[in-house]
């Protein structure tokens, strides 16, 4: 774990055993498909958080791919192993194709299977994702807290819904409440409403930015005017993702903000 209590191997097995347990909040057209991608998912994960987290050495190529090999064992769905090990190959060939050496190989290859993952899980919750159920009396029974994400990645934070929702929170997740399949832009006011009513504001960080991978690890425009608005409103209660850091990020922005450690009672620590 980095500054957080949270792993994507936990939410996704989470999110998993909340779905079978029936309990059906989120309402899909087939329960058992989101499911067990969840579960699917969580297994190929197996380990791999670990060594990010917690390895001094990363390891070698052949190490990595024994214990991606060993998780492909455990996963039902072989459609989904063929589709992630196909894209992680293509990427891992476009990379060594432009650099003739690079560091964070590891590092690298864990970013393009959680890629591959996040690509998967959004056809499936396309497919299968239906709505919230009775989410006007929800929305005012729990502490609600605003997910600002840089990145669009539909498994990653409908799993970390049911995480506030097991824990009593509210997590608002605006693609949730307008629609899967609905590609107009939110409007501003919709957005405005959501800020207002929120008591917490999370923010979901980019893959590259936890890893410190080079790229593009800026705001997005709309993401740091979600900031701003929600600061002229709640000057606390500000919180980031940190899955994979071993010390607070550096960032203008960020600086005001504090990393989610886990939910109680729907209130960030």
């Amino acid at each position: 774990m980095g500054l957080s209590s949270l792993t994507r191997y936990n939410l996704f097995m989470e999110s998993g055993d909340l779905i079978e347990s029936g309990e059906g909040i989120v309402r899909f057209r087939d329960y058992l498909s989101v499911k067990n991608m969840y579960y699917d998912s969580a297994r190929l994960l197996r380990g791999f958080e670990d060594i990010i987290n917690n390895g001094e050495r990363m390891p070698q190529m052949e190490e990595y791919q024994a214990m991606f090999d060993r998780n492909v064992k455990e996963v039902q769905n072989l459609v989904f192993v063929q589709r992630v090990t196909n894209q992680i190959q293509q990427q891992m060939s476009k990379k060594m194709e432009k650099e003739q050496s690079f560091s964070n190989l590891f590092k690298t290859y864990f970013k393009y299977l959680l890629k591959a993952i996040a690509d998967y899980q959004e056809e499936v919750i396309e497919t299968n994702f239906i709505e919230i159920s009775d989410d006007e009396s929800i929305r005012t029974a729990r502490k609600k807290t605003f997910l600002s994400y840089a990145y669009y990645d539909k498994g990653l934070t409908q799993a970390l819904f049911y995480y506030f929702w097991r824990r009593s929170g509210l997590l608002y997740v605006n693609w949730m409440w307008d629609g899967v399949n609905n590609h107009s832009s939110v409007t501003k006011e919709k957005l405005e409403e959501a800020l207002k009513d929120s008591n917490q504001f999370l923010f979901l960080r980019t893959t590259n930015s936890e890893l410190r991978i080079r790229g593009n690890n800026s705001i997005r425009q709309w993401c740091a005017w979600e900031i701003g608005n929600f600061y002229t409103k709640h000057k606390e209660e500000k919180y980031y993702t940190s899955f994979y850091d071993k010390i607070e990020p550096r960032n203008d922005i960020l600086d005001t903000f504090r990393p989610m450690k886990e939910v109680v009672l729907g209130e960030i620590r």
